[in-house]
């Protein structure tokens, strides 16, 4: 089995490792560079800090990180809260697993009245976390501190093996990212060539561009890697 791995670099070796783990051959093509944006951080007495992906982190400077660690941390995803641990903050459980259960969940146990969050954000991003919370009377203080830059072509290892019919699936791990990869490929000429080609999706909505074209689709049951590499170990065996 030959899988296509469209993850930003920054966060492909994990995913390449653990898929040539299970004995399957890895190409890579990242459909986005993550870069960070200019950005200041107000001196508040912040009633919680919330990230939605390791990247929220990733872009902050030591100064800065010592300067917002000892606020609560809210966040999406295990291996979000395993890097705000290691840097030092203090992270709330429970994690959680998407943008919306992370909504309802600070709704829930924090207070409008008790003082201001700071949401550490990418400039594309899905949801409108920001709108929810302040419909709830919170008082949201927004910084894009990221971007995922598109790519502006496949690899060419990529290139070819969609090509010359060598490509079994293609993993893919949010809805802008699927938009990314079915451009390129189109822009590369290679669209008639998916027939066959597996997509591996860690959720519904990263399914969703792909839906009605006719491609095999794979749903991960729960929004994580775990998850979805189960999924292509199931369909490797």
């Amino acid at each position: 089995m030959k899988i296509l791995v469209t993850r930003p670099e920054v966060d492909q070796q994990q995913t390449l490792a653990a898929l040539q783990a299970l004995g399957i051959e890895t190409l890579s093509s990242p459909v986005m560079e993550i870069v960070p944006l200019a950005f200041d951080l107000p001196d508040d007495p912040w009633q919680g800090i919330i990230v939605t992906s390791r990247n929220g982190l990733r872009m902050l400077a030591e100064e800065q990180i010592a300067s917002l660690r000892y606020f609560p941390l809210y966040c999406v995803g295990k291996r979000t809260g395993e890097l705000a641990k290691r840097l030092g903050f203090e992270v709330t459980l429970p994690i959680a697993a998407t943008v919306a259960e992370l909504g309802a969940l600070l709704v829930e146990r924090l207070d409008p009245h008790k003082g201001p969050v700071l949401y550490l954000a990418g400039r594309d991003r899905a949801g409108s976390l920001e709108d929810v919370l302040k419909l709830s009377g919170f008082t949201v203080t927004l910084r894009e501190i990221y971007q995922g830059k598109p790519s502006q072509t496949l690899s060419g290892e990529a290139e070819e093996a969609l090509r010359t019919g060598h490509l079994d699936a293609i993993l893919l791990y949010s809805e802008r990212s699927s938009r990314l990869l079915l451009s390129l490929i189109e822009k590369a000429g290679l669209s008639d060539r998916l027939e066959k080609v597996v997509f591996y999706c860690l959720s519904p909505a990263v399914a969703l561009p792909l839906e009605g074209l006719g491609y095999p689709l794979v749903v991960a049951d729960a929004p994580n890697e775990r998850s979805l590499l189960e999924c292509v170990q199931n369909g490797h065996n």
